[in-house]
């Protein structure tokens, strides 16, 4: 109550204030009510005042609610919730009432100018943007184009090349992934061609070694001497079979390679058994395996077998008495896990096994682990049938890999 007699008591105070301004206006041209109020400039006050006649009505407004007064001022509340005061003027059966205006001409005209000036920034970004846009768009397509081509070089088309008419915005990084491809690709072919020559040129004095040997082991007699020339045929097929893995794992490995473009139907089954039968014949180490009769793949079975013949060749290498070979069909995938009771590999070692020539033994022969690159063809040969191969301790002691490949190669997700 004392808050509400409180804004009752300002407002009067302040339409007081207006009411003495406009009656000493009026006296000071002395002018008659009607026409004063009429003419009076009363919109620069923040009030709403208007004349009534005394004798028309008793209520100077509809719906509002008598206060009290102040002073013969007779102060209203509105049904808008704002006050009215009504001022007898003198020498008149007239009053004007002043009444709080929420609404200000000049408040509407305040926020017409900050609507217009928000219309008038809102269009300048507008036009700012479509200015940016089209550059900007650009130099997103060529980004784009730049992106494309450089995935298309890392899945194995090295004869990608960045179109240079096509991004003139990126001319200097387009030039630069031109100049890096083209030295890539150079070494590439130059390892290729390096390693797929090498066996060849090796093989014919590696002939001529192998003769060599035959024609002295008809003349020398002695015991000595024919281990000796023993030991030497021993090398030489070591050589041969070195050199033929090096070209192997060359063809494997080449982004050009077409040792996958002979996808077959394949029984596992029968493949898998042929190449145990075939391995098995020349080691004491025995091979259980678990295959179902019914499990048909779509691949090629050059991948296939140099996938598999290397992981199995591995295992009987390092396996002390058996090797474990089983077939398992997940989804779409099929996992083949060989496994050995040898000596195993150790988890920090895992990585290594696969480089070219990296053995975790120094020795280099046959019976202790092969020459270096069966395990790294494996490798280079699941990626071609778009799968790999996992690394694990196996229940049986030893090592586990297991080859995962699709039942159905995508060729175009294959690198």
């Amino acid at each position: 109550m004392f808050a509400y007699q409180k804004d009752t008591e300002h407002f009067y105070n302040n339409t007081m204030q207006v009411y003495r301004q406009l009656e000493s206006q009026r006296n000071s041209v002395s002018m008659n009510a009607d026409d004063f109020y009429q003419r009076a400039e009363i919109d620069l006050y923040n009030y709403s005042i208007e004349k009534i006649s005394l004798l028309k009505s008793l209520s100077p407004c509809q719906n509002c609610e008598y206060i009290k007064s102040i002073n013969r001022v007779d102060i209203y509340m509105q049904d808008s919730n704002e006050y009215l005061a009504v001022y007898r003027l003198s020498n008149a059966i007239a009053a004007i009432t002043i009444s709080e205006d929420f609404y200000d001409e000049r408040i509407e005209r305040g926020v017409k100018d900050d609507v217009i000036l928000l219309g008038t920034f809102a269009f300048m970004l507008v036009l700012i943007a479509l200015n940016l846009y089209r550059p900007i768009r650009k130099l997103q397509i060529q980004i784009n184009h730049l992106v494309e081509i450089n995935h298309t070089f890392g899945k194995g088309d090295l004869n990608a090349r960045v179109d240079l008419s096509t991004t003139p915005l990126l001319h200097d990084l387009s030039i630069s992934f031109n100049a890096m491809a083209e030295a890539i690709t150079e070494r590439v072919d130059e390892g290729e061609i390096f390693a797929q020559a090498l066996p060849h040129e090796v093989r014919t004095p590696l002939s001529r070694i192998q003769l060599a040997v035959g024609l002295l082991k008809k003349d020398l007699k002695q015991q000595k001497y024919t281990e000796l020339l023993d030991n030497i045929d021993d090398y030489v097929d070591d050589m041969v079979e070195l050199s033929e893995q090096i070209t192997t794992f060359s063809r494997v490995s080449s982004k050009h390679s077409h040792y996958n473009d002979d996808d077959q139907q394949v029984i596992l089954s029968e493949f898998i058994q042929s190449r145990i039968a075939l391995y098995q014949t020349h080691s004491d180490i025995q091979v259980e395996y678990r295959i179902k009769d019914d499990i048909v793949i779509h691949s090629s079975p050059m991948c296939l077998r140099l996938a598999f013949d290397n992981l199995l060749k591995n295992m009987l290498n390092h396996a002390e008495s058996s090797v474990r070979v089983s077939i398992a069909q997940l989804a779409d995938t099929i996992s083949i896990t060989v496994e050995d009771d040898g000596p195993g590999i150790s988890p920090e070692n895992y990585h290594q096994i696969f480089i070219p020539f990296a053995r975790l033994d120094k020795s280099r022969n046959r019976k202790t682990g092969g020459l270096g690159l069966g395990l790294s063809i494996a490798k280079s040969a699941s990626k071609r049938l778009a799968g790999q191969i996992v690394v694990s301790a196996s229940q049986l002691g030893g090592a586990k890999f297991e080859l995962i490949i699709p039942m159905h190669i995508n060729r175009d997700n294959q690198y």
